[in-house]
């Protein structure tokens, strides 16, 4: 048995193998492959700036703001998130209430607004579940404020009557946003505002005690 052949020849020289060069940056996939890619922001959803805008309109009750238009869940995740973390400065964890609550408080909201919407009688489409849960996110910049200017004040009537105007005034924003984004809800926005007090005034007394 022959293991091998005499009159191959083999040749082991330098060049017996040929390796082929990696691809270089002038040239080949490798070429921007992390220049072209987007922020991961942007990836995310989330716009910096639109947030920005949507919350100086929030702020100073500009209702006619192109920027309350569309609200992005990003921000409202955002204020959500920063609406924990100044209760945890607080020494509360509510990080799982404040999310469950936002929640379920924004299935409430989305079942009134279209209730009162189909008895319009005008044909004029509600809110989407969507619209409702950024519109929670968003009314909580109010209450951001007030939790803020709690950890300076010590807890008594101040406070409390504190927080409660930082419900009333996240409870009016967030019915004028949404008969903003619902004309079916232009007539409606003061009986909306009942379901958006009972919703930020629970999120006041989270803060208080």
């Amino acid at each position: 048995m022959e293991w091998y052949s005499s009159g191959a020849n083999p040749q082991y020289g330098s060049g017996a193998y040929a390796y082929s060069a990696p691809p270089t940056a002038s040239g080949g996939y490798g070429h921007g492959s992390f220049d072209d890619e987007p922020p991961l922001l942007e990836e995310l959803g989330i716009d910096i700036g639109a947030i920005l805008r949507s919350t100086k309109a929030i702020l100073l009750h500009q209702m006619r703001s192109p920027a309350l238009d569309a609200l992005d869940f990003g921000g409202a995740l955002v204020f959500l998130l920063a609406l924990g973390g100044l209760h945890l400065l607080m020494g509360r964890v509510h990080f799982g209430v404040i999310l469950g609550w936002s929640v379920a408080q924004s299935v409430v909201v989305y079942f009134v607004a279209n209730q009162v919407a189909s008895n319009d009688g005008s044909g004029q489409r509600g809110l989407d579940l969507y619209s409702c849960c950024c519109v929670t996110g968003y009314g909580m910049v109010p209450l951001i404020l007030v939790n803020l200017a709690l950890l300076l004040v010590p807890r008594g009537p101040a406070s409390v009557a504190l927080s409660a105007a930082g419900a009333l005034w996240s409870a009016l924003t967030a019915a004028k946003v949404l008969a903003r984004m619902s004309p079916a809800l232009q007539d409606a926005r003061w009986l909306m505002l009942y379901p958006c007090t009972l919703m930020y005034g629970s999120f006041a007394l989270l803060g208080v005690y």
